[in-house]
This record gives structure tokens, C-alpha cells and sequence, in this order.
């Protein structure tokens, strides 16, 4: 998933610099017009808008208007709220998992003894393959809900300039797309893998009722059902 948000982020690459040299050319234009010069280093920046006078801090806001740079900023906004709530989404995906919601599955197996390391083995196994199937889905949801983000961000800051909305079209945008594409086509081969083991797990359950309780229809009445429910959930990709 890091590298997946690595080639997300150097997507952005264009639309961040050109954001970046819209401000400088707001602030260059306004200063001209003074006759004072930009800020040397960094670190004079703050300084330099705090002793700068109502018309030419209003010179800076009329082009970063003319830009659409308020929409654009609402859209870095959301890019860095997703971006900070990523790590934090992802280390809790899975750490408290009580999905309860599905079909209910009876079992003579769990209110006896006759089966109960066959029940439980099985159940062993039912529940791995539901945590690790759960904890997939909701870190692919948070990175590709941080890469729809990024796009939004690109599309509209990608206006600022002719050649970074041409950078963004040709390298950043696609750049991003693969990278979500690849996430996805991750997402579908491990969940896939899970929904095998899932079925697997149901599989041996309907082998318990069947030896100790003569259940020999469990998985087609029962388990068929509640994989097909998780088929239905989980076989696909977040968009």
C-alpha cells in the first residue's frame, strides 16, 4: 500500500509546483508594482505579507481568484485531511473487527460436545479469513479514497497553467489512475484468496454437522448462502 500511495502522491508533482509559482508570481507581481522585492529566503515570507499594504495583498487574492485557486485550496484541504487520516485508518482496519451483518448460520455442532474441536477449527479458520478479507477492503477504501482525492486536487489546479495541466494530463493524472488500478487488481486477487479460504472453512464446517449430526445438505442449505453474501460484499474493489 505504501508504494501504491507513493506514485499517487508523485503524481501531484506538476500541480504542486505550479500552485507554488502562481503564489510566487501573485507576490512578485505585487511587489513590482512597490518597488520592493521578494522575500530572500523562506523564512521572510511571513513577514513579508504582514507589512504588505490592502491594495497590494488584494492584487495577490484577485489572481489567486482569477485562478480558481479558492476551489483548488478546498480540494488540497480535502488531499490533506484524507493524507493525515490515512496511517491512522489504516493501522485501526481489522484491530476491532466485530462485523456481526450476514445470514446467520446454524450449527448443531457449536451447542454440543460431540464436535467441538471440529467446530472449532473450522470457526478458527471462518474468522481469519473474515478478519484479514475486512482489514484488505478498508485499507484499499482509505487509498483509494485518498487517490480520488488527489485527482480532484490535480483536475483543479491543473487549470493554473497550460504546461502543468499538460504535465498533469500526460504524466500525473495516469500515473495516479495505474497506481489505483494496480491497488484494486491487489485488492481482488487477495480477496479472492480469502473467499476461497472462507469457503473452504464453511466446507469442512458442513463436513462436522454431517458426521456428528447427519447434516449432509449444511453447505447448500447454510454456508452456501453466507459465502455468497460475502462474494457479494467483498468481490469487488472500493471505488
Amino acid at each position: 500500500m505504501t508504494r501504491a500511495r507513493g506514485r499517487i502522491l508523485a503524481g501531484l508533482r506538476p500541480v504542486v509546483l505550479a500552485m507554488a509559482a502562481l503564489v510566487a508570481l501573485a507576490a512578485l507581481g505585487a511587489s513590482a508594482q512597490s518597488g520592493e522585492g521578494p522575500p530572500a529566503t523562506e523564512g521572510d515570507w511571513e513577514s513579508f505579507f504582514d507589512g504588505m499594504d490592502g491594495d497590494r495583498a488584494l492584487d495577490i487574492i484577485d489572481v489567486l481568484v482569477d485562478s480558481d485557486a479558492i476551489g483548488v485550496a478546498r480540494d488540497a484541504n480535502t488531499l490533506l485531511n484524507d493524507l493525515e487520516a490515512l496511517d491512522a485508518t489504516e493501522a485501526g482496519c481489522g484491530s476491532a473487527y466485530t462485523d456481526s451483518s450476514g445470514p446467520t448460520v446454524p450449527s448443531h455442532c457449536a451447542e454440543g460436545d460431540a464436535c467441538r474441536q471440529c467446530y472449532e477449527e473450522a470457526v478458527r479458520k471462518i474468522d481469519f479469513n473474515r478478519f484479514y478479507i475486512e482489514r484488505a477492503r478498508c485499507i484499499t477504501a482509505a487509498n483509494v479514497k485518498m487517490a480520488n482525492s488527489a485527482m480532484a486536487f490535480g483536475d483543479s489546479a491543473s487549470g493554473i497553467h497550460a504546461v502543468s495541466g499538460l504535465s498533469w494530463q500526460l504524466q500525473g493524472k495516469p500515473q495516479i489512475e495505474q497506481a489505483v488500478g494496480k491497488l484494486k487488481q491487489t485488492y481482488t486477487r487477495k480477496a479472492g484468496q480469502y473467499l476461497d479460504g472462507l469457503q473452504g472453512a464453511l466446507k469442512e464446517l458442513g463436513q462436522c454437522e454431517a458426521r456428528h449430526y447427519g447434516e449432509e445438505d449444511w453447505y447448500q442449505r447454510y454456508g452456501w448462502i453466507y459465502h455468497n453474501f460475502m462474494q457479494a460484499k467483498y468481490g469487488s474493489p472500493p471505488e
